[in-house]
């Protein structure tokens, strides 16, 4: 098809006509691209379905299986059958039927934004248990290895199980550079709404990826409701029943639930040489009061609990993250008000009054400001690697905690190879080429490895799916078993 004609729509074109006809062009290989890797894409989660899922049910494959996969489908494999069937029957038929006009691509995104988010949100709720499942497995076991063999397939399972977080990232990128090379006007607008929608479906992808390091963690996750926002803070925590006790500031990744703020230390599991953020101690939203503002710092705000008997200062990356994390905690503590009716509800409001406060300096009469201990914090000497940005850190130095075990890194310096290309799903992750070289620097957590690309092309985190030994490189202490060698 001839796609660099098929623009019929959006904006005017009478001003720089050689300008536009080349941006006219640049979007239908960006269309065209569009079409093909999701044609790609639906035969990818067919080939999952068909040459793992289906075989993994069949009656005469189970005494093949190990115990622990035995009717566990669902799990390893979540929605993917109703991703696929949504591409394949809906979404791929709406791109084809829409190709010839950017406008109509970009309706396909906004008006399938319900879909999209529930399904996307689901499977990547199901990543966790997933990733647990597939450790207790190990990627390299006789049967998923035959699965692999008869699908020619040169990733291990875990790697086709990213397809979908993958899909996510395409779809943004293709679309800024659909963006990019538009005209103002109505165009830019829908396909702005369609960007929109992906990028919100994207946190949840990048939100669930991070979930699945949590260790240690006493609570059921799935009954602290939709995960809302998690990063990084330095926190000092108080004690007022001891007002000597003063914590000082640690690295901490705060995972914030509808239900629960849980608090993480960024650390090095010794058992499998990968970071994990290890369980520290939760708040339940139920029962904590917010100061949006500590006197000395933008960046900071305080958590605590009621009757501030425990009180945790946080110090954001930046004053805007400050400010989100802020609005956010209130939107659920007046969530919880709005759902209590009645008396309780009235009880309820009276004893948050001061609960939800403006600053931590107006806590007490002015008289009795200078015997109340200062609640700012003063800057640690030692910076950790995420201080300067609100990128969560897969790992991060754990020598400032007094209670941590003694660290055993992994080797680094082994030389590897791509298997496969991978795009990049946030800053701190580097984007992969097949047959790319590499050098590991560091073991990450559930599966993921810090690299430095060859020939100067950056540096980051990546699966370790995508990735392989080279035969020349020097042995390390940790490697991943694989059919094939690249």
């Amino acid at each position: 098809m001839g796609l660099s004609q098929m623009e019929t729509s959006g904006g005017s074109e009478s001003s720089g006509g050689e300008d536009a006809e080349a941006r006219r062009s640049r979007r239908g290989h960006v269309l065209a691209e569009l079409m093909q890797t999701e044609r790609v894409y639906v035969q990818e989660l067919g080939s999952i379905l068909s040459g793992y899922k289906e075989e993994i049910e069949k009656a005469e494959n189970q005494h093949l299986l190990p115990a622990a996969l035995i009717g566990q489908a669902d799990v390893l494999f979540g929605n993917l059958h109703e991703l696929f069937t949504f591409h394949q029957d809906i979404f791929l038929k709406d791109l084809e039927k829409s190709i010839s006009a950017t406008e109509l691509v970009a309706l396909c995104f906004v008006d399938k934004r319900e879909t999209f988010f529930r399904l996307y949100s689901f499977y990547c709720q199901n990543i966790p248990r997933s990733e647990r499942l597939r450790e207790t497995l190990v990627d390299t076991h006789l049967f998923l290895q035959a699965c692999q063999l008869r699908l020619g397939h040169k990733l291990p399972l875990a790697a086709y199980l990213l397809k979908p977080v993958q899909r996510i990232t395409k779809y943004q990128l293709l679309l800024k550079d659909l963006l990019r090379y538009s005209e103002c006007g109505s165009m830019t607008t829908k396909l702005q709404q369609a960007l929109d929608c992906m990028l919100v479906v994207l946190k949840c992808v990048n939100d669930s990826m991070h979930q699945i390091a949590i260790t240690g963690v006493p609570v059921d996750l799935s009954q602290q409701g939709e995960l809302l926002m998690q990063g990084s803070f330095l926190v000092v925590s108080e004690n007022k029943r001891d007002l000597r006790l003063r914590i000082r500031p640690r690295r901490r990744h705060i995972f914030l639930y509808e239900k629960a703020m849980l608090f993480c230390k960024p650390a090095t599991k010794n058992s499998h040489n990968k970071a994990t953020y290890h369980f520290k101690h939760d708040l339940q939203m139920s029962q904590i009061g917010l100061t949006e503002s500590v006197k000395g710092d933008p960046r900071k705000f305080e958590v605590w609990r009621q009757g501030r008997a425990e009180v945790h200062t946080l110090t954001a990356a930046s004053p805007d993250v400050k400010r989100a994390w802020v609005e956010r905690v209130k939107r659920v503590l007046l969530d919880q008000l709005n759902e209590l009716k009645g008396e309780r509800g009235r009880q309820y409001s009276a004893q948050h009054r001061t609960l939800i406060q403006t600053s931590s300096w107006d806590l007490v009469p002015p008289a009795a400001q200078p015997q109340r201990p200062s609640a700012t914090v003063t800057n640690p000497t030692r910076t950790a690697s995420c201080d300067t940005h609100d990128e969560p850190c897969w790992s991060t130095d754990p020598s400032d905690d007094d209670d941590e075990e003694p660290e055993h890194p992994p080797a680094v310096g082994c030389a590897l190879a791509a298997l496969s290309d991978y795009t990049a799903v946030g800053p701190s992750e580097v984007s992969l080429r097949e047959g790319q070289h590499a050098e590991l620097l560091k073991v990450g957590c559930a599966g993921w490895w810090y690299v430095r690309l060859a020939a100067g092309q950056g540096e980051g985190w990546a699966p370790a799916a995508y990735l392989d030994q080279r035969k020349t490189s020097r042995s390390s202490s940790r490697s991943h078993d694989r059919l094939h060698d690249h």
